[in-house]
């Protein structure tokens, strides 16, 4: 989304009509720079300190233009005798009248007019949807997803994504897939298997099989990036790494399959950790660099932990609900 395309939402932020996706989705934007927070807190002291003209104010584009309008042009009048007289209610008049104009174009001709279904998982921990197309969308907990009912007609398949999602395209190179991201944030393709994740700082996207273009904004070089292969930007540090992966347990949440290869047994915590939301203490240092290789398939934490006791003969000791140390041990 373009700057412009979230003026609509700051006004209905401030009316107290957003939805809980499009909050989120504000939340994300405004986070991303300070420019961006500063015009959001230039918008509120509009709209605080035009007091009631934003309790009465409603986007009737005939009324209000022709109300605004007619104050500005009282509003002026002055400016021909005194030449540092001050117009607050000018100001905020045509602030007013820029955000009503901004309301207005993104109902008329806006992302609402092509996006016009939506679909999140607010609630679980996985949730799965099919588009038009045939295009697999899973949602990871807490994301959401904006979308076309039907793609006919339309030259490019697009979506909006809050959160993080894994999507499986269907194949269609007359008709490229585009995911866009609250940041301004892109990635396309024609069909593939990748995974998008978004966070205030962080936009990373893996690629399972096939190409992606990721563009994480019109001033930093986008990569393509193919099967096995990871990018990372970094929005603060405005840095973009793209790097293999040797597993793709970063995608064990819509999966359910976790596979080392002679990795690290540090790192094979880091991900069990990840995966099952717990912390596992190694208290052997010896054993951090132990190479570990195993497929895990929707397996219990306590088997996985009792695995790797029998392993490297280490001794599982749950600390608390959620927190296990393993003491002992040594590298097979």
């Amino acid at each position: 989304m373009k700057e412009n395309e979230y003026l609509p939402l700051l006004f209905k932020q401030l009316s107290g009509d957003i939805t809980p996706a499009e909050a989120s989705l504000l939340s994300v934007w405004i986070s991303q720079s300070p420019e961006n927070e500063r015009i959001a807190q230039e918008y509120s002291l509009v709209w605080s300190t035009a007091g009631h003209y934003a309790k009465s104010f409603s986007v009737d584009m005939d009324a209000d233009f022709a109300a605004i309008q007619a104050r500005i042009l009282q509003e002026e009048k002055p400016v021909l005798h005194a030449r540092n007289v001050r117009f607050p209610y000018v100001r905020i008049a045509a602030a007013l009248a820029l955000l009503a104009l901004a309301v207005w174009g993104y109902s008329t001709f806006g992302p609402s007019e092509y996006f016009d279904a939506q679909a999140s998982a607010l609630d679980v921990d996985k949730q799965q949807i099919q588009l038009s197309d045939g295009t697999q969308v899973w949602m990871r907990k807490g994301s959401s997803i904006q979308y076309a009912k039907s793609f006919e007609g339309k030259s490019t398949r697009r979506v909006q994504l809050t959160g993080e999602a894994y999507f499986e395209v269907a194949h269609d190179p007359q008709h490229p897939f585009r995911v866009e991201l609250a940041s301004g944030a892109s990635v396309e393709v024609l069909g593939t298997q990748f995974d998008v994740r978004q966070s205030p700082d962080l936009t990373s996207v893996i690629v399972c099989s096939g190409k992606v273009k990721f563009s994480p904004n019109s001033r930093t070089q986008s990569p393509v990036l193919t099967a096995n292969q990871m990018a990372v930007y970094d929005a603060k540090a405005s840095t973009l790494r793209v790097s293999s992966t040797t597993t793709l347990n970063d995608l064990a949440w819509q999966t359910g399959n976790l596979e080392f290869i002679k990795t690290p047994l540090s790192q094979v915590l880091l991900d069990l950790e990840k995966f099952y939301h717990v912390k596992i203490e190694l208290r052997n240092p010896a054993l951090a660099n132990c190479p570990h290789s195993a497929l895990l398939s929707n397996q219990s934490l306590k088997n996985v932990l009792d695995g790797l006791a029998v392993t490297y003969q280490l001794k599982v000791t749950a600390l608390s609900a959620g927190e296990y140390a393993l003491s002992g041990g040594v590298c097979q």
